[in-house]
């Protein structure tokens, strides 16, 4: 190897996440104020870091991982009828809240919830942890779903899935979509139909 541990650094090894009693026990109790309770929960993570510039103006140029909006909100629809008694909640940052907000009217869905704006880092773990299954870009929330063992989902732009695929310790699946080892460059170049395809072939989770 050129330097050392490269050898060992070939070798894929999957992450382990641990969430805190105190993350869970925020996490279900911020469900519950919600008025979510107990139903499943379905994830869906469409932005990245570019994909908002100052100003708040939508950052399509330079961005392999940006969608039109009418195949996000697809795909919103079709994860709700597979599993129609799912909450589907649209994970993100607070400066993409209003972008989110938009999606998830679109859909017509009153279980398309954005909630971008009130998210910390322990609570995406936690529903993460508890999700029948998520769909995210190729960013960092994905790694961290495959992490926790949530069934994923991963739509990639111009980068390799054989270099970036997140991994489970828990074996569960992830799928993925586009991408450098599709031969594609951006994500407009992969469907909302081979995503959708893609949904419903991925196996969910229990809900816990």
């Amino acid at each position: 190897p050129r330097w050392p541990g490269a050898a060992q650094a070939a070798v894929a090894a999957a992450p382990r996440l641990l969430v805190s009693a105190a993350a869970a026990a925020d996490c279900a109790a911020w469900l519950t104020a919600r008025g979510f309770g107990a139903r499943p929960l379905s994830l869906l993570h469409a932005g990245n870091k570019r994909t908002l510039k100052r100003g708040g103006a939508r950052g399509r140029l330079g961005d392999s991982k940006a969608w039109p909006d009418a195949r996000w909100v697809a795909l919103l629809r079709a994860m709700h009828a597979r599993v129609p008694e799912a909450v589907i909640l649209l994970t993100g940052t607070p400066p993409e809240q209003p972008w989110l907000r938009r999606l998830a009217r679109a859909s017509g869905l009153a279980a398309a919830q954005a909630i971008g704006d009130d998210l910390p880092l322990p609570r995406l773990l936690a529903l993460q942890a508890r999700a029948t299954g998520m769909i995210s870009v190729d960013t960092g929330p994905a790694h961290s779903a495959a992490a926790l063992g949530c069934p994923l989902l991963v739509l990639y732009g111009a980068a390799s899935a054989a270099a970036w695929l997140p991994r489970s310790a828990q074996g569960s699946p992830v799928l993925w979509r586009g991408g450098a080892d599709a031969g594609r460059q951006r994500l407009l170049e992969t469907s909302v139909e081979e995503a959708v395809a893609a949904w419903q072939a991925l196996p969910l989770r229990t809900p816990t």
